[in-house]
């Protein structure tokens, strides 16, 4: 089957979560560019407000990760969805009014505290309206479409910071309005669509008694955990360093101009979008597992190459570079859906939301770690220790990922129609409307 066949078959309510994330990523593109331009361009802050910022809002993403996790386990899909789009949609909303720091700072704690459970959550109602031989479609179709979606939105973004007709403030007002719409269309489309609870199929399976599920339930699965030091370690040596590590070690020493890394940053987002939608059908013929340990030796390679790029200038440089690059966008491509993929095919439903949300945070903390990684080690050797670390996170990771297809259940690892063989029956809510107990 086709790629556009398998998406064609996912269930009504997968597409419809494929669609409405899409939009509000498109929002989300539109005003990811400018919160620094913004704040201090056109409100006129000193540079600590969008420092202070930001920082806020990572932290305020850690703890909406556990909040909303937590809050998946308790309560119905369509409480929990509609809620953190909500949350995001009036945190980024805020950001139009910041006329003082104070304001621009508590929208940062409601927008972070929001984003995050919006990952959270989509990602947890993807498992539930999705059958398990289907998930990595679903999950990789939904990267997909973030990723065009977010570039379409930066396109936008631009043309309409640049209307002369509205003042300063009015072009960006009206962005961030546009990303709160985003995010309550979202939430009106989920409120009357996603299930209230799901079956107890899953739950009848699980080790851990209701009452005692926690977030160190969710530690003391072998495999959960393991899920989530891939996660920690290939972020780490990918996606935290696309805009920090990479960029800085091939700049530094002059190795390419701003243009060639334009070029390569052009290429990353090409080369994930053929992935996660051309290379589909190849890529469900092989087990999850082998694919992630696949990924991990491609970041490796990739930095092997960006290192070669270092040490050259001119076009040897940008080609070794462009190498480097391919083989980082595909390890990244791979590495989100196929995770995610692989922690919901292996958690129970009363752990789903925790899970998701240790997945959320973890995510969202290796985004922060990933550039003061980078800024403390490129000055060390012309970056020569920044290249040894992220070879030894690409290799750590791989060998995790060879030992984790040891751990995990046939149907959670296999890929395609056998994982369908492996979980026939399995129930899948398409519209129930009663509540979780």
């Amino acid at each position: 089957m086709t790629t556009f066949g398998q998406i064609r078959a996912l269930p009504g309510l997968t597409r419809l979560l494929i669609v409405t994330n899409g939009i509000s990523a498109l929002g989300a593109g539109a005003v990811m560019p400018f919160l620094w331009i913004y704040l201090t361009e056109v409100r006129h802050f000193q540079t600590w407000v969008p420092a202070t910022t930001l920082a806020v809002q990572a932290a305020a993403a850690v703890l909406g990760g556990l909040a909303y996790g937590v809050l998946v386990d308790r309560l119905p899909y369509n409480r929990t969805v509609p809620l953190a789009n909500v949350n995001a949609g009036v945190g980024t909303m805020v950001f139009a009014f910041a006329t003082d720091p104070w304001v621009a700072i508590a929208a940062a704690a409601v927008f972070g505290f929001g984003i995050s459970g919006v990952g959270t959550t989509v990602r947890a109602a993807y498992a539930v309206t999705t059958p398990k031989a289907q998930r990595d479609v679903a999950y990789s179709t939904d990267y997909g479409v973030l990723n065009l979606a977010m570039g379409f939105g930066v396109l936008m973004g631009g043309a309409v910071a640049a209307v002369g007709s509205l003042t300063p403030a009015g072009r960006y007002a009206t962005l961030y309005a546009i990303d709160a719409v985003t995010f309550l269309l979202m939430a009106a489309a989920t409120i009357t669509t996603l299930p209230g609870r799901v079956g107890a199929a899953d739950a009848d399976e699980s080790d851990e008694p209701r009452a005692r599920a926690g977030y160190l339930a969710v530690l003391r699965r072998p495999e959960l955990l393991v899920i989530l030091l891939l996660l920690l370690l290939t972020t780490l040596a990918t996606t935290a360093q696309f805009r920090a590590g990479l960029p800085g070690f091939l700049t530094q020493n002059g190795a390419i101009t701003s243009t060639g890394l334009s070029f390569a940053f052009a290429l990353n987002i090409l080369l994930c979008a053929a992935v996660q939608f051309l290379g589909l059908p190849l890529l469900r013929r092989y087990r999850k597992s082998r694919l992630v340990a696949a990924a991990g030796v491609l970041a490796g390679l990739c930095w092997w190459f960006v290192y070669l790029a270092g040490q050259r200038t001119g076009t040897a440089a940008l080609v070794l570079a462009c190498v480097g690059v391919s083989l980082f966008s595909i390890s990244e491509a791979l590495v989100g859906p196929l995770l995610t993929t692989l922690l919901n095919n292996a958690v129970t439903d009363e752990l789903r939301g925790r899970a998701n949300g240790l997945f959320s945070i973890t995510y969202s903390a290796c985004n922060v770690l990933g550039p003061v990684v980078a800024g403390a080690l490129l000055p060390w050797s012309a970056g020569l220790a920044f290249i040894v670390l992220m070879l030894a996170l690409s290799g750590v990771a791989t060998v995790l990922a060879v030992g984790l297809r040891r751990r995990l259940r046939a149907d959670e690892d296999l890929s395609g129609e056998s994982a369908g063989d492996a979980s026939a029956g399995e129930p899948v809510v398409a519209g129930a409307t009663h509540e979780r107990d």
